[in-house]
């Protein structure tokens, strides 16, 4: 019974893998989302006010 199991993973999770974000740096990058300047209908998608 050799059945294969395909498991999607979104590549954008894997570089976090292991890795701990600190309060700081996620500070840091929620800051820079919101001084980035995102098209419109990206910001909808990513609910960025």
């Amino acid at each position: 019974m050799n059945k294969k199991i395909d498991i999607k993973i979104d590549k954008s999770l894997d570089k976090f893998k292991g890795k701990v974000l600190f309060p700081k740096k996620l500070a840091l990058a929620e800051e820079l989302l919101q001084r980035a300047k995102f098209p419109t209908e990206l910001k909808e998608k990513l609910n960025i006010s």
